[in-house]
């Protein structure tokens, strides 16, 4: 029998195979591609997975759904499809170098809702090992790393997926394509590693100075960047990145904001 999701790893698990299909499609495997699934579950995307893929390593860390995975797929068994590599690990504390190609891999998964956001930024450590990650998450989560500037959505996890990657929005799904159904609509998206456009020399400083500038929302930008600053540096740094005094954050471009990092 198939093992029951559990709420505290906050598992909903995609039983729709259309959908799945739909997901691969939207990710372009093809049987040239290594593919890396994190939170395998119950299998579904797993399935469509190895009819497409030349090669697929699914990591998951309920070791009752491992279990289960395994018995549909035994090692070393024969079966139509790519060979599978079946993993038991925390994503979150994953040694990448011990499962990934020495080629790009393609990244896809249906993430837990719990600590999506966790698992992307980890993605950020491996982001020149993969070609690609199309991931399905929260519609909230997404359409935080989708915003545009002006948006209320728009914060410093906006800004940092932007920095990194080139953001694809893709399809909502359902609740009711879930077992067991969540009380939230879902977004597949992906996410393309990019050299970055606006790449800055302190890249921690950076960090602190997005995370500085979103601390209060209500204040404008120079409000929240002035405690820690000279005045007349941080009045020289916003006329040269074209930053009005009274700008508030989520109307700052990631241009503007590296354009700080440099300047501060």
């Amino acid at each position: 029998m198939k093992p029951r999701a559990k709420k505290s790893l906050g598992q909903h698990f995609l039983a729709d195979p259309n959908l799945c299909r739909k997901i691969v499609r939207f990710a372009e495997i093809n049987s040239q591609d290594s593919v890396l699934e994190i939170g395998a579950g119950t299998g579904h995307l797993t399935r469509v997975l190895l009819s497409m893929a030349r090669r697929v390593t699914a990591v998951e860390f309920d070791r009752e759904m491992v279990n289960y995975l395994r018995d549909q797929w035994p090692e070393n068994s024969t079966h139509q499809g790519a060979p599978l590599t079946i993993i038991q690990a925390d994503v979150l504390t994953l040694d990448w170098n011990t499962i990934l190609d020495t080629g790009p891999v393609k990244v896809i998964g249906n993430l837990p809702y719990n600590i999506s956001t966790r698992i992307l930024q980890r993605m950020i450590e491996i982001k020149d090992r993969f070609q690609s990650c199309t991931v399905l998450i929260q519609k909230e989560v997404a359409q935080r790393i989708l915003a545009a500037p002006d948006s209320k959505d728009y914060g410093y996890f906006t800004l940092l997926m932007e920095y990194h990657f080139q953001r694809k929005a893709g399809f909502d799904i359902a609740p009711g394509a879930f077992v067991p159904k969540p009380k939230v609509v879902s977004h597949v998206l992906k996410l393309i590693p990019r050299q970055h456009p606006h790449e800055v020399s302190d890249y921690e400083g950076f960090l602190t100075l997005l995370k500085e500038a979103f601390q209060q929302r209500r204040k404008t930008l120079w409000n929240n960047l002035k405690q820690n600053r000279d005045p007349e540096r941080l009045r020289a740094a916003f006329k040269t990145c074209h930053i009005a005094s009274q700008a508030r954050p989520e109307s700052v471009t990631l241009e503007q904001f590296a354009c700080l990092a440099q300047m501060l």
